[in-house]
C-alpha cells in the first residue's frame, strides 16, 4: 500500500468517531502543547520508520552493505521487524505478553501517510503476534485486537524535522532509555544535528545537558574515525561493547590536544602527530576488546600518568606496537572471496582472527610498559621498587636454555650488578 491510499485511509479514520479511543491528549508540536484524538487504525495501513532509534545501528550498518530498506516492501519489513525484536528479546517477550493479555496500553504517534513516529516496537509485537498466531498456539478471537494500533494521527504538514523531534521526546524520555543500544544515542544526535542546535537536542532529551550532547558528537566522530580506519566506514555494528573505552579516549585525547590541567604529569614536548599516533594505538586495543584499567593506563590523564605520559616509556611501547603482523586482507578482498557471506559476519570474524594472531604481542607489550610505569609512579619509595626487583630476579629460571642461549641475559646480569653496585656505594658513603 502506497503512501496516498495510506493517507486516505488515514483521513476516513479520523472522519469516523467510532474510531476514537481518547480525546484531550497534549502533544507537544512545533513549539506549542496541542490537543489530539487517538484512534484505532489497522496496521496494514500503517509503515515502519526504518530510523527509528532503538534500530538506528542495525538499519544504517545493513543499509552500508546492501542498499536502502524500503519498509513499503514487504522482504524489508520483514527485515526492519527482525532488527525490532532482536533489539531486546527479553523485554519484547514480556511486552507481547501484555499486548495479548491487556492489549495496547500506551499509544503512539503516526503521520499523516501512515509512517509510525513513535510506537515502532509495540506495532511490530502486534504484527508479529496476529501474523504468527497459529504458530504461537493463539485463536483468532485471542489475537483480534492486534490487527489495530492506537495513535495519534499527526497533521499533514509534518516533515522529517518535526518528526526527528517528535520521537526524540518522546522515545528518549528516561523510562524508555533503558531500552536503547549504547550506540544509538550517539546515532541519534548525529541526525538531530541536522535539524536543531545541541541546546534544543538536550531539551528533547530531557534531562541531558547541551554540554553532554557536544561531548556525545564529540565520542561518534571518533568512532567513525575508527571504523574509517579499518575499512568498516558505516557499519556500526562493529562499535558493539566498545563504548567504554571511546569515552575515555575521546576525554584523554581532547585534555591532550587543549594542554589540559589533568596533563600535568606529562614529561615530554608531544605534538599533534604524537596525539594521532596515540589515537591509531588505542585504536588498536579497543578493536581487540581492551578496556578497564588495562585499556586506561595507556592514554589516562591525572597524577597517575600513563604510558603515554613518559617518553621513555611511550616510545619504547609505540615501537614495539609497530611490530604488530599487518597482513590481512582488506574488507574489498574479503567480500569478493565470499561474496554470499554477511558482510557484518565477515567483519566479526575477521576482527576475532586479527585479535587471535596479535592477543600476545599487544599483551606482552603492555604488561611490560605498565611495569615500567609502576616503577615510575612508585619512584619516590625505593624498598618498594627493591622488592619488586629482588622478587622478579629471585623467579629466574636458570634451569631453562633461553638462560643460556640468549646472549642479552649475560647483558642484563651486568647491567643489574652494575646498578646495585652502584647503589651499595651510595649507602657506604652515608
Amino acid at each position: 500500500m502506497d503512501a496516498i491510499i495510506r493517507k486516505r485511509e488515514l483521513e476516513k479514520i479520523k472522519q469516523d468517531s467510532s474510531n476514537v479511543q481518547m480525546t484531550g491528549i497534549p502533544l507537544r508540536y512545533k513549539s506549542e502543547i496541542r490537543k489530539e484524538n487517538v484512534y484505532k487504525i489497522p496496521l496494514e495501513y500503517l509503515i515502519y520508520n526504518k530510523y527509528n532509534g532503538r534500530i538506528g545501528t542495525e538499519v544504517q550498518s545493513y543499509e552500508t552493505q546492501n542498499g536502502p530498506l524500503n519498509p513499503e516492501v514487504d522482504t524489508d519489513k520483514i527485515i526492519i521487524e527482525k532488527f525490532l525484536y532482536d533489539s531486546k528479546q527479553d523485554r519484547n517477550k514480556k511486552t507481547m505478553e501484555s499486548l495479548l493479555k491487556n492489549g495496547q496500553q500506551r499509544y503512539g504517534i503516526v503521520t499523516a501517510d501512515g509512517k509510525i513516529v513513535d510506537g515502532n516496537r509495540r506495532a511490530s509485537l502486534l504484527n508479529k503476534l496476529f501474523a504468527e498466531r497459529t504458530a504461537m498456539n493463539h485463536t483468532f478471537s485471542e489475537v483480534e485486537h492486534c490487527q489495530y494500533f492506537f495513535a495519534i494521527i499527526l497533521p499533514d504538514d509534518a516533515t522529517e524535522k518535526d518528526m526527528q523531534q517528535l520521537e526524540t521526546i518522546y522515545q528518549m524520555g528516561e523510562d524508555d532509555k533503558l531500552d536503547y543500544n549504547a550506540i544509538e544515542k550517539y546515532l541519534k544526535c548525529k541526525e538531530l544535528k541536522k535539524y536543531f542546535t545541541n541546546k534544543d537536542i538536550a531539551d528533547f532529551m530531557g534531562e541531558e545537558s547541551e554540554k553532554q550532547i557536544k561531548k556525545w558528537l564529540d565520542i561518534l566522530e571518533l568512532m567513525e574515525e575508527y571504523l574509517d580506519t579499518y575499512g568498516y566506514t558505516g557499519i556500526y555494528t562493529r562499535l558493539e561493547k566498545t563504548e567504554g573505552p571511546f569515552v575515555d579516549l575521546q576525554g584523554y585525547l581532547e585534555s591532550y590536544k587543549n594542554r589540559s590541567a589533568n596533563t600535568s604529569s606529562v614529561d615530554w614536548a608531544y605534538d599533534e602527530s604524537d596525539i594521532s599516533d596515540l589515537k591509531l594505538v588505542c585504536f588498536d586495543y579497543i578493536r581487540a576488546r581492551y578496556e578497564g584499567k588495562e585499556f586506561r593506563d595507556i592514554a589516562k590523564t591525572g597524577k597517575e600518568g600513563s604510558i603515554f605520559a613518559h617518553k621513555d616509556i611511550w616510545d619504547e611501547f609505540k615501537k614495539m606496537h609497530m611490530e604488530i603482523p599487518n597482513d590481512e586482507e582488506c574488507v574489498d578482498v574479503l567480500r569478493a572471496k565470499q561474496p554470499n557471506e554477511e558482510l557484518s559476519q565477515l567483519l566479526r570474524s575477521r576482527d576475532i582472527d586479527w585479535s587471535k594472531k596479535v592477543k600476545s604481542h599487544l599483551e606482552g607489550n603492555l604488561r611490560r610498559q605498565t611495569s615500567k610505569l609502576e616503577d615510575k609512579r612508585d619512584a619516590n619509595q625505593p624498598l618498594k621498587l627493591l622488592e619488586r626487583a629482588y622478587n622478579a630476579i629471585n623467579s629466574v629460571d636458570t634451569s631453562q636454555d633461553g638462560f643460556f642461549d640468549n646472549p642479552r641475559v649475560l647483558e642484563y646480569i651486568k647491567d643489574i650488578s652494575k646498578i646495585t653496585w652502584d647503589m651499595k656505594k651510595l649507602l657506604d658513603r652515608k
